[in-house]
């Protein structure tokens, strides 16, 4: 009678403490709290000034920034180098703010093989009025 008493007592006491074995159990979330986004994938701003140098992979200045443009392949900004030819030069291979100016992932001899801009953009010629006709048209007659 002693042994059945004390296992009665026992699995009650097991019994009323699993309602607080459950509830510290779920106290603490199994699943890891999500890690902050990596450096590489927060977005920095980059403050292209023209008139700024342009810094090349290998550390030569391949000239001034003009501005950017879009083109077929995508994004590339337009720099003018030192002899003067206006080039783009492409996004893609990386841009980053390099003190006041940029640096990109061309480099100097990339960007002199680059071929020119030219200014395709010229001012398109006065249409001509259309020609009027030699003799005014005669009504048609009934």
């Amino acid at each position: 009678m002693r042994k059945t008493a004390l296992l009665t007592g026992v699995a009650g006491l097991l019994l009323m403490t699993a309602p607080a074995f459950a509830q510290d159990s779920t106290a603490t979330p199994q699943t890891p709290a999500p890690a902050s986004p990596p450096a590489a994938e927060q977005s920095q701003a980059l403050e292209l000034q023209p008139g700024s140098d342009v810094k090349g992979s290998d550390g030569a200045v391949l000239g001034k920034l003009e501005g950017a443009r879009n083109t077929p392949a995508g994004q590339e900004l337009t720099v003018r180098g030192s002899d003067g030819v206006l080039r783009g030069v492409p996004v893609s291979g990386g841009v980053r703010q390099d003190g006041a100016g940029v640096a990109v992932g061309w480099s100097a001899s990339q960007f002199s093989a680059a071929p020119a801009i030219t200014d395709a953009a010229q001012p398109a010629a006065p249409a001509e009025p259309p020609a009027e006709p030699a003799e005014p048209a005669t009504p048609p007659s009934n």
